[in-house]
């Protein structure tokens, strides 16, 4: 039995030869193959919920002497929690949890998006790179874990949430159990980046009001869609002043993206309504609030206001930032160091996540791209979901290096260390 607390280099490179490539790719494979689409707004059913997903992790982990729980957070929406005891779980001993979110988006004109192909070193398939790819990983660590039959200095968590795709609920669930880790890593597609923060999302409806009126004397009418084009071209310039008002070191500036555009009943009637539905990121400090009247100081003055109304944001996201100098962003620089990693320099993530939610440290690492997530076909590169098993690995063998500090900042704070309202799966 071998001890990584006396030599965790010299163990962690025997743990790494022990990544079976072969059993990597067929573990997504699997995962790919069961659909848990998130329903957003809809009621789930038993092709969209996580059930299945949770079932297929805990399965397997059960197998290799892992404790698992499966929680529902909301109707047919489910968590799924497992826990590997170390062997010392007082004194230097730390928790390190291995997160990631079990649902994917839709796979509407996606034909065999849930096939599960490999190919030419890729495997292919709603979910593969987001983040269904990690889930493997973490699959793998625990196999590796079960072969070498080695305790660990702690405990090693794997979290499966669901609904971050949406709302987050499967997130937030989790941090208000009051289960904590010493730190979090979230295997979303980061191109094998170290990311220590992460953009959140704010949502808005821009309703914009006209005079309906017969088609052939549209001057007898108030066109709608016309005004929202109007209102639409200073998004442009909004824009343009964004790249100049904010930055963030990590991050960059944050951006707005018009995302649907309906309105209008008939080709003959002068619409009398429009809606515009778009979005802007946060930088962690921002709230959807502050941002919906910048928002609406750009787009007119308080007399042209009457034709359209800016509603508060109804989809929000809160960015996550990690604090400079946390110890779990030197553990995971190390790990992938170790690993052979190009770049270990702290990154940002564009996208939103669930960092925000879990109320413990977090860092976002893990293999894919968000150019192939949500995308039509869907991939992640083999070679990279080796490398980032094996940075996993490592970086479970120095858990003792992960000391209590404070959590990630975001609109809500949380407290990190091991925490007395901890429950075993």
């Amino acid at each position: 039995m071998e001890t990584p607390y006396e030599n965790p280099a010299e163990v962690a490179a025997r743990y790494v030869d022990s990544i079976d490539r072969d059993r990597l790719a067929a573990s997504l494979v699997d995962l790919i193959g069961l659909p848990s689409i998130n329903p957003f707004d809809a009621l789930p059913h038993d092709n969209t919920g996580e059930r299945k997903v949770a079932d297929y992790l805990a399965g397997r982990l059960q197998k290799l002497g892992w404790a698992c729980r499966t929680t529902e957070f909301a109707p047919g929406r489910h968590n799924l929690i497992a826990r590997l005891p170390g062997a010392r779980t007082t004194g230097p001993g730390r928790s390190l949890m291995l997160a990631g979110h079990m649902d994917t988006v839709e796979t509407t004109g996606y034909p065999g998006a849930l096939a599960g192909t490999v190919r030419d070193g890729r495997v292919y398939g709603r979910g593969a790179c987001d983040m269904k790819a990690a889930l493997a990983c973490y699959l793998e660590v625990a196999e590796v874990l079960a072969e070498r039959a080695t305790p660990l200095n702690g405990e090693l968590l794997i979290a499966g949430v669901g609904d971050e795709e949406y709302r987050q609920e499967g997130a937030k669930a989790l941090g208000e159990s009051g289960l904590r880790a010493d730190g979090v890593i979230i295997g979303e597609p980061t191109e094998l980046k170290i990311c220590h923060a992460a953009k959140g999302l704010a949502a808005y409806d821009l309703t914009v009001t006209g005079t309906a009126t017969h088609g052939s004397v549209p001057h007898h009418g108030t066109n709608a869609i016309l005004t929202a084009v109007d209102l639409l071209n200073s998004f442009t310039v909004y824009g343009d002043r964004l790249e100049h008002r904010h930055h963030h070191p990590l991050l960059g500036q944050p951006t707005v993206n018009i995302g649907v555009i309906e309105g209008g009943t008939k080709p003959n009637i002068v619409p009398s309504r429009c809606r515009v539905r778009f979005s802007r990121r946060l930088l962690p400090g921002e709230t959807p609030a502050a941002v919906r009247a910048e928002i609406a100081e750009a787009l007119g003055t308080p007399d042209d206001r009457r034709s359209w109304d800016l509603g508060d944001a109804w989809w929000t996201v809160e960015p996550y930032e990690l604090p400079d100098g946390h110890p779990l962003g030197e553990v995971l620089r190390a790990a992938a160091a170790a690993g052979r990693v190009a770049d270990t320099a702290p990154h940002g993530f564009p996208a939103s996540s669930d960092a925000a939610y879990f109320g413990s440290p977090v860092l976002l690492f893990g293999p894919g791209s968000l150019a192939q997530a949500h995308s039509l076909d869907e991939w992640v590169a083999i070679d990279d979901m080796v490398t980032a098993t094996a940075v996993y690995l490592r970086a479970a063998l120095m858990m003792p290096k992960l000391a209590s500090g404070t959590s990630g900042t975001s609109g809500t704070s949380g407290t990190s260390g091991t925490s007395e309202r901890d429950e075993a799966p």
